[in-house]
């Protein structure tokens, strides 16, 4: 049986047909628009493989349950987001100065942290982190995973670093006046930094 369609009504189906598909490729355009935009604080630090790396900090986030920023305000204090950073006295490496020990605890080396991609260093960012997931609850959580791990959850006066103590010598900017590091000094300091800098951290 042949089912005949008046002109008219052709057009008119075409015409319908065509308007769809050109709203979803609108559509289409307007997600990815939307995805590839996403505004991330320090995100002016990343120089290279930009979108890709933006992506995959709000996918592992999103996996670790914390905030994209968070993160990125770590990176952006640890190494200014340079995937490459090598501090010339301890030999801490990458995004988030991943210690030797560290390095070779997730597997690999800094050496090998060092000559990957910063999208690919990210997938140790994210095996380093895992670790702590569940318990980092706001911005100074994360941060204390990767500088103190013992002092996330503790109280603002608890000591990370007596005065005088290597540590403390060695992170001087994170001392209170008695030249003590303590959870509310690290806490305050960090707070302040990413302020400066015009971001807010909820």
């Amino acid at each position: 049986m042949n089912l005949k369609i008046p002109i008219g009504e052709k057009k008119l189906l075409i015409t319908a047909v065509a308007l769809c598909a050109a709203l979803l490729v609108l559509l289409v355009c307007v997600f990815r628009k939307t995805i590839k935009h996403t505004v991330m604080i320090f995100e002016n630090y990343v120089t290279e493989n930009k979108e890709a790396f933006l992506q995959k900090v709000h996918s592992i986030c999103g996996s670790l349950g914390i905030k994209g920023d968070w993160l990125m305000a770590v990176m952006a204090m640890e190494s200014r987001l340079n995937h490459r950073a090598v501090n010339p006295t301890g030999g801490a490496t990458g995004l988030i100065q991943f210690m030797p020990k560290t390095a070779n605890a997730l597997g690999t080396t800094c050496d090998a942290l060092c000559a990957m991609t910063n999208v690919q260093q990210l997938d140790y960012v994210y095996k380093y982190l895992n670790t702590y997931k569940g318990k980092m609850n706001c911005f100074t959580d994360v941060y204390l995973a990767v500088f103190y791990p013992a002092a996330m959850g503790k109280a603002e006066s608890y000591i990370i670093a007596a005065p005088g103590s290597k540590v403390a010598q060695q992170n001087a900017i994170f001392q209170d006046a008695t030249g003590a590091i303590t959870v509310g000094s690290f806490k305050n300091y960090i707070t302040k930094w990413v302020a400066q800098k015009g971001y807010t951290l909820a």
